[in-house]
């Protein structure tokens, strides 16, 4: 579904997006996705830079022999599209809405002109990815240094969607380095004390108690 954006509330974005001008705002759109609904597909010319505003994405890359791999997951407050604003990335990879998702699509071309004349935005897109490079660099070394039941608790928290996990299984053990086996081991472990619930097609998060386990393992 597709919105014209109130300009009365740029004020409210910028708190999130702050290189954000009237300008930028007016050339924009309120979009929403629904579950499972792609926002970006992979290989398609990528034509507008995308702030999330509310819900939770992945990225996935298909690879030539059929196998779906998770980059990594998005929320609110997040792009798509700035390695391609920055020529960084050529080819577009999926990003899929994990839920209802609402986004604020603005042009590239317009940005991209906003983006050579004004510091403000290069500065905040240098940061953002900096920023990204760290927490995928603290991904791989907490593989290293956790044990699975705890990077496991952090996960769950993250890409919950209203409290629930349903992601595909395959996937998640990829994307933490460890084999399905080990993933549903672990995942049968925290079901039988109470860390989560089994429901249709996943699982139901008891949030305190995982946030508490995350807490613990961060001591460690």
């Amino acid at each position: 579904m597709t919105k014209s954006v109130d300009l009365s509330r740029l004020a409210e974005l910028r708190q999130s997006f702050p290189f954000l001008n009237q300008e930028l705002l007016a050339g924009g759109q309120l979009l929403s996705f629904e579950k499972n609904e792609p926002l970006v597909r992979q290989g398609e010319p990528l034509t507008h830079l995308y702030l999330l505003l509310s819900g939770k994405a992945r990225i996935v890359k298909n690879e030539a022999n059929g196998k779906r791999l998770i980059l990594q997951f998005l929320e609110a407050g997040d792009l798509i599209g700035e390695l391609t604003l920055v020529d960084a990335e050529e080819e577009t990879k999926d990003v899929i809405a994990m839920g209802t998702v609402t986004c604020l699509a603005l042009p590239l071309p317009l940005v991209r002109e906003y983006y050579k004349s004004e510091g403000h935005l290069a500065r905040y897109l240098a940061r953002y990815i900096g920023e990204k490079l760290l927490k995928r660099m603290e991904h791989f070394s907490n593989a290293q240094t956790f044990e699975l039941k705890y990077r496991l608790a952090a996960l769950l928290l993250e890409v919950a969607v209203q409290g629930r996990y349903e992601e595909n299984n395959g996937q998640i053990a990829d994307y933490l380095g460890i084999s399905y086996r080990h993933l549903m081991h672990t995942l049968k472990w925290l079901r039988e004390q109470g860390y989560i619930e089994k429901c249709p097609r996943g699982y139901q998060l008891k949030v305190e108690r995982l946030q508490t386990l995350v807490k613990e393992g961060a001591t460690r």
